[in-house]
């Protein structure tokens, strides 16, 4: 009876540690955005407008493609937690 107590004191020390898988889907195409808001920025500063086709708005799309990239990321990371 007594091995028996010890041996259930044991098995309740066992800790087990939960396997998380983000959505790396999500975080890709993120960074993916990130790095063409960054890519337009340096190319439109050089003189090469990527965007011409948008007209005016041209000149938000690095930002655009900046946030829209930062909260696919940050929505791919909340779900890994």
């Amino acid at each position: 009876m007594i091995n028996k107590q010890k041996r259930r004191k044991k098995m309740k020390k066992v800790k087990v540690e939960e396997v998380k898988s983000g959505n790396a889907v999500m975080q890709t195409f993120g960074g993916l955005l990130i790095a063409v808001g960054i890519l337009d920025f340096a190319l439109s500063w050089g003189g090469t407008n990527i965007t011409a086709f948008l007209g005016p708005l041209s000149q938000f799309t690095p930002m655009a493609f900046g946030f829209i990239g930062f909260a696919m990321l940050s929505a791919g990371k909340e779900q890994e937690e």
